[in-house]
């Protein structure tokens, strides 16, 4: 690799340069303000940060000056010790979740290196791995997955699939297909996880062996029911509970199901994966517990941001709901949980640009209050609540309309409680 531009100036872009840096690369940062196609004849790779979509005018002009472009995530890989073994996650929701406790099971056997997603480059682990080889655990978007020419990981998990980034993707089959990428570069000795639940998924193209995992089929390798979780995996049955308090939900056992089901592949020992559970700390802003308000209890979901996210929230609780949602709607189709909203739901307050569009698919199926902003939301929503009800804040929208991230809005949905009672 002789020269290469690296395209965004953003934290990966950042990292790909300072890779290239240390170790002798040739390289130019640039961005849409510092970009001229004029100079592409001087570089012979291009490397884009996962946010630039195939229809930027970059793809375009590699093409017609027949340079090679790809993500950072097949840039890291080239350069890799092949010693290392790969998992990655990928799907709609839940990801992290699953990324953080795969490498909390394995990092008491193993040396454990976390990434992509997940919110550290992949290229900023590579040197590291290299010098002391061991497990990686990517977390992979559909825009990472997309560019991907000789990666192959050891194990792949597919965990569900909904509409969403169609703003890049423009459209939905499109979206598939990129996460279907990774699982034909699966290498051919390794382990696909799948959604049987999910029809797409369950089809999924691979180059490697299939394990299944359900809520529904019994049959299935790994079968989640509740909080009991039975995973059937070379010849053996175990069984194991979701002991964990703070990680509620059947969505949060799957999770369980998964992670555990892949350390049992990596031969870790049940007694170990066990207490590994139960130890696990999950993420901010994912049905994080606030605090409890003369009875009423309050959960952040922040990072819900699909109509298949706030399903999953709402699942998770008996009944007596009082709803926070609303935002940036990036397609999901809200009708198509009218009947469970109906069911558990007493109140829903929404909010952000898209909440008349919202309001218009949920109709009729509880009471609905339309606010402007998320301290309003509360104070509300406290007011309509009674001893033993849930508030929730699952916005199943992005939240760039009214903040910097979903993080951003988990606090602010914090910070309006503690004024509630400080």
């Amino acid at each position: 690799m002789k020269k290469i531009l690296i395209y965004g100036k953003g934290k990966t872009g950042e990292a790909v340069k300072n890779f290239c840096d240390k170790n002798k690369i040739e390289n130019d940062l640039v961005d849409d303000h510092t970009y001229n196609p004029n100079l592409l004849k001087n570089y012979t790779t291009i490397v884009v940060s996962p946010g630039i979509p195939f229809f930027h005018r970059i793809f375009k002009d590699a093409k017609k000056n027949n340079k090679e472009i790809i993500g950072e995530i097949e840039f890291a890989y080239r350069f890799l010790d092949k010693k290392n073994k790969i998992i990655v996650i990928t799907g709609t929701d839940g990801k992290s979740t699953t990324t953080k406790l795969i490498a909390h099971i394995l990092k008491s056997f193993y040396t454990v290196y976390i990434g992509g997603n997940y919110g550290i480059p992949f290229i900023q682990i590579v040197d590291k791995a290299n010098r002391q080889p061991g497990i990686i655990v990517l977390e992979l978007s559909s825009f990472q997955i997309y560019s991907l020419k000789t990666f192959k990981p050891d194990t792949a998990v597919f965990l569900n699939f909904s509409k969403d980034h169609l703003n890049w993707h423009k459209k939905l089959s499109h979206y598939f297909l990129s996460k279907e990428k990774l699982f034909k570069r699966l290498d051919k000795m390794g382990t696909a996880i799948l959604n049987y639940d999910n029809d797409c998924i369950k089809h999924v193209k691979t180059s490697g062996n299939k394990m299944f995992f359900s809520q529904k089929n019994p049959q299935s390798d790994i079968f989640i029911k509740d909080k009991k979780i039975r995973i059937n995996i070379h010849n053996r049955l175990v069984t194991i509970e979701n002991t964990n308090k703070k990680l509620i939900g059947t969505h949060n056992s799957t999770n369980i199901g998964v992670s555990s089901a892949i350390a049992l592949l990596y031969k870790v020992d049940l007694k170990t994966i066990k207490k590994q559970i139960s130890t696990f700390e999950p993420l901010p802003h994912r049905l994080e517990f606030v605090k409890q308000i003369n009875g009423v209890s309050f959960y952040n979901d922040s990072k819900s941001t699909t109509v298949q996210s706030l399903e999953s929230a709402v699942k998770s609780f008996d009944k007596d709901i009082i709803l926070i949602l609303g935002g940036i709607n990036k397609g999901g189709e809200f009708s198509a949980i009218k009947k469970l909203l109906s069911k558990k739901v007493k109140k829903a307050f929404i909010l952000g640009k898209s909440k008349n569009e919202i309001k218009n698919m949920i109709e009729g199926c509880c009471k609905i209050e339309l606010v402007t902003n998320i301290e309003e939301a509360v104070i509300k929503a406290y007011s309509s609540a009674e001893t033993g009800d849930i508030v929730l804040l699952s916005p199943a929208c992005a939240s760039f309309d009214m903040f910097k991230n979903y993080e951003e809005r988990g606090e602010a949905f914090k910070k309006a409680l503690f004024k509630i009672d400080g």
